[in-house]
């Protein structure tokens, strides 16, 4: 297909294709990234096969939940090089989609073999780490592609249902890799799996063909040509910066320690843990439908920061088990089901409307990557303070309140103070939507 198709187009291209690319970009997101989501609880019983222990498992959790956004700048990088948001991740799909055929072909010799497992393990998780570094890549050049190609007023709509979309593809990935699970036995049947992902990849580059195109307007991140770098003095880029840092860092916390917490408190079972938390994706699928559409009518903000305060608050529902027992834990992923893709969908699309055209996914990657340090940091401080407060407990209104009740209410502090950055967002003059004249590059 010509990559020049719609680039000199000075209108966005007609609904009807529109409605099409949104749903093929929802296809492609959970082609591309929900079944590798969906394999992830894999990596566990992979590693273990080869030979890992504790450290190793420790390395790949941290591997999974920061190296996609520590490197989402990569795909700035390919953007300025390929010129074109299609063929940008066409590349990035089919370089991902190589890694994948290594990890194949890695797993196949390992199961087949009675050598060492530590070089089949550490090349296994370096694969993995390299498969994350280009879906960071691939998830800066999807919301580049959506800000090139869908104006301001449609975003809402167009984002909604892309990801209405991936979470319902996403959800059926999770029913059918826990089905296969009970026949996918050893190192070889979790290589076919990991074909299974592979030529998913391959249908999505083959989806990308189909969906219109503009220029991307990629600018270097370090550069004496003014006008040609990230402007890093641009005001607004900070305080989303800030929003994401209080916002992630809040609920990071809290969910690395909320399965510890009902296992220990409420012994509750693994199966039912992650029974309990599909509960946010159902309720999330709605959300996306009626908030998308509200948000073109009334911009992002508002409607992210009473979603922000309303799941923030929520949080405290953990606390309250102190008392009331498991039941505001299901309250709480009802109340939760407003966020998730929902949240995601409004930030994105935020950001799309205040960094300026040109940069702009320069802009978008450069935020990731600085959030994915802060989060890095703020794991490893919380998990820190756990450890010291771990044994804390006292006798609070007839009820044990324990260490984890603090630290819930501590989670939950730091959450909300992520309206600030949202109300001081709403005092700056900002250009409008769409809007040629761009904030590029200062001195």
């Amino acid at each position: 297909m010509d990559d020049t198709k719609d680039t000199t187009a000075s209108t966005a291209p007609p609904k009807k294709e529109l409605n099409s690319s949104r749903i093929k970009l929802g296809f492609i997101g959970v082609l591309s990234n929900g079944d590798e989501s969906a394999f992830s609880p894999f990596h566990t019983v992979i590693v273990r096969a080869l030979g890992g222990g504790d450290v190793a498992l420790g390395l790949i959790g941290s591997i999974m939940q920061s190296v996609a956004q520590l490197f989402a700048w990569i795909g700035a990088v390919i953007l300025r090089f390929f010129k074109f948001n299609r063929k940008g991740m066409v590349w990035a799909l089919g370089a991902g989609a190589l890694v994948q055929v290594a990890v194949v072909v890695l797993l196949v010799l390992a199961g087949k073999t009675s050598a060492s497992t530590t070089p089949w393990l550490y090349g296994y998780i370096g694969l993995i780490t390299l498969m994350l570094v280009l879906t960071g890549a691939q998830q800066t050049i999807i919301a580049s592609w959506i800000g090139d190609l869908v104006p301001t007023h449609k975003r809402g709509w167009f984002v909604s249902g892309m990801a209405i979309t991936s979470n319902i593809g996403l959800i059926l990935f999770q029913l059918f890799f826990a089905h296969v699970a009970t026949y996918a036995e050893g190192l070889v049947g979790y290589a076919a799996l990991m074909g299974l992902v592979c030529l998913n990849t391959v249908v999505a580059i083959v989806l990308c063909f189909g969906i219109p195109d503009r220029p991307s307007l990629a600018v270097k991140f370090i550069s004496k040509e003014p006008g040609e770098h990230v402007n890093y003095r641009f005001g607004p880029m900070w305080l989303l910066i800030w929003f994401e840092c209080a916002w992630r860092v809040g609920r990071v916390a809290l969910s690395a320690f909320s399965t510890a917490y009902l296992l220990d408190h409420f012994g509750m079972e693994m199966s039912k843990i992650i029974l309990l938390g599909m509960i946010i994706n159902v309720v999330n699928i709605f959300m996306l439908y009626i908030v998308g559409r509200i948000s073109d009518r009334t911009g992002n903000r508002k409607p992210l920061a009473l979603i922000s305060f309303i799941a923030g608050s929520s949080m405290l529902l953990w606390v309250s088990t102190a008392w009331w027992g498991i039941w505001p834990i299901f309250a709480y992923m009802v109340i939760n089901g407003i966020a998730g893709s929902t949240h995601w969908m409004l930030v994105t699309n935020l950001s799309l409307e205040v960094y300026p055209v040109k940069g702009r996914p320069n802009f978008l990657s450069f935020s990731k990557t600085f959030v994915g340090l802060v989060l890095m940091g703020g794991g490893t401080f919380a998990g820190y303070l756990m450890s010291l407060l771990r044994g804390w407990e006292i006798t609070l209104w007839g009820a044990a309140f324990t260490h984890y009740h603090v630290f819930f209410i501590g989670c939950t502090a730091i959450t909300l103070t992520c309206l600030l950055p949202l109300w001081f967002l709403g005092k700056l003059k900002l250009p409008e939507p769409d809007d040629e004249e761009v904030a590029t590059a200062g001195p």
